[in-house]
């Protein structure tokens, strides 16, 4: 990894890194229109189509939908210890959205007139579940878990078919566990447009979550218009701040273990420590040695340090706070002396992992918050996924004849000003009727 001073970085490489969110979905965008023009019109034949031409499919019928025989033989071949796991995660999960879950609520605004707001959940939500190398059951949990705790009535999920038309049975299983209604076996950019306009057999869905490349990213922006959408999280980030104090082993497995999702990753170490950034690196040669030269795997950890992985050097932790604020990573982790302290003055960040002991790992699997968490920079003015992206707030208004005469007078004299008669006449009679029964009763 190469290994710059902050301030060489600040004038350079730093400018780049913290655009490249809309950078990259720029490109993309203009790649995915056409895929989804085409779902939009053809629907199952177009998600046929294009899962032959994009994710290689062999067989040339196969059901859109993993139905009953799919899943029981999915739980076979993944086994009790595999279960165990899903099972331990989703509770987790679960555990964290239950405690954090939003609740209704009102306000006496004054004396008679109470305002408030009750959360409705959305009854159809799409859940996009990348297939990596063998499924991702753990962003099936992380997706599918909080959409069923924030009382969302049906969820779909759409993962990208094995060459054999069967879902990678991890995933399937793991999204059942969680909770998922249905699930589809279609990937990429036709996915997103499927669940956005609807098929024959893929429902229309209120909103599309979930994490992918670039092109899925794209694909949820582009069809935006149509449903909701949830943050963009593309390709895994993390940035590690340390001081002297920090493992350098440790260090360097965590900004590796990110960059094995894929060569697009982004992974940075800032240090106050001269010392541990030349640890660091000698401890990430070592480390990619776990996968041997020439593999696949090898060649993602080798392209993605060199595109987007760095080790910066600052003058303090006030100077390394600073340059994650401008990144606004999607993890962050804080190996230094008191994270706690220096936790507060990180502003922008998808998740902060506190201390030697909270591996980004953790996070990604069984910690509780959702691992979806916004990437290329949008960390700015995204949150993570959670319950709250699977409720609407409709907000209420009860109102006394107290309330009435407290707060009316106001609203009449502010709609007289914006010149709309009939908004303060509405108000007016009933001051009137109110005071005439108050006339009467005297």
């Amino acid at each position: 990894m190469r290994i710059v001073e902050a301030s060489s970085f600040l004038k350079g490489e730093l400018r780049d890194l913290a655009r490249r969110g809309a950078l990259d979905l720029s490109r993309a965008l203009k790649e995915v229109e056409g895929i989804v023009a085409e779902v939009r019109a053809k629907g199952d034949e177009a998600l046929r189509e294009l899962s032959h031409s994009l994710d290689g499919v062999e067989v040339e019928e196969w059901s859109l939908e993993a139905d009953r025989g799919e899943v029981e033989e999915a739980y076979r071949e993944v086994g009790e210890e595999a279960l165990k796991a899903i099972r331990a995660a989703a509770a987790n999960v679960r555990r964290f959205h239950e405690a954090s879950r939003p609740t209704s609520s009102s306000v006496k605004v004054v004396e008679g007139l109470v305002a408030g707001r009750l959360l409705k959940p959305m009854r159809r939500v799409g859940v996009y579940v990348p297939k990596g190398r063998a499924g991702y059951p753990s962003t099936a949990i992380m997706a599918v878990a909080p959409a069923k705790v924030a009382g969302v009535r049906e969820v779909v999920v759409c993962t990208p078919p094995l060459r054999d038309g069967r879902a990678p049975p991890l995933t399937l299983v793991a999204a059942v566990e969680a909770g998922a209604d249905r699930v589809f076996k279609v990937g990429g950019a036709q996915a997103v447009a499927a669940m956005a306009y609807g098929t024959q057999t893929i429902p229309k869905v209120d909103k599309v979550v979930g994490p992918g490349g670039l092109y899925v990213t794209a694909a949820k922006l582009a069809v935006s218009l149509e449903v909701a959408v949830d943050l963009p999280a593309g390709p895994s980030e993390v940035v590690v701040v340390a001081d002297d104090s920090a493992d350098p082993t440790l260090a360097a497995l965590d900004l590796l273990a990110q960059v094995e999702h894929g060569a697009s990753s982004m992974a940075i170490l800032i240090t106050t420590s001269r010392q541990l950034a030349e640890g660091v690196a000698r401890e990430v040669e070592r480390w990619m040695e776990v996968y041997p030269e020439g593999s696949l795997e090898r060649s993602w950890l080798e392209e993605g340090l060199r595109g987007r992985g760095f080790i910066v050097v600052a003058k303090g932790l006030g100077e390394a706070v600073e340059l994650v604020n401008e990144l606004a990573p999607e993890h962050v982790e804080l190996m230094v002396k008191d994270p706690l302290s220096l936790a507060g003055r990180v502003e922008n960040a998808g998740a902060l992992f506190l201390g030697s002991y909270a591996a980004t790992a953790l996070g990604d699997y069984v910690a509780g918050p959702s691992h979806i968490l916004p990437t290329g920079g949008y960390a700015r003015v995204y949150s993570g996924l959670s319950t709250k992206d699977f409720v609407k707030e409709v907000s209420f208004v009860s109102c006394t004849p107290q309330g009435l005469e407290e707060a009316g007078w106001a609203a009449v004299k502010l709609a007289e000003l914006e010149g709309f008669k009939l908004h303060a006449r509405s108000i007016e009679e009933r001051l009137r009727r109110l005071r005439e029964a108050e006339g009467g009763a005297k």
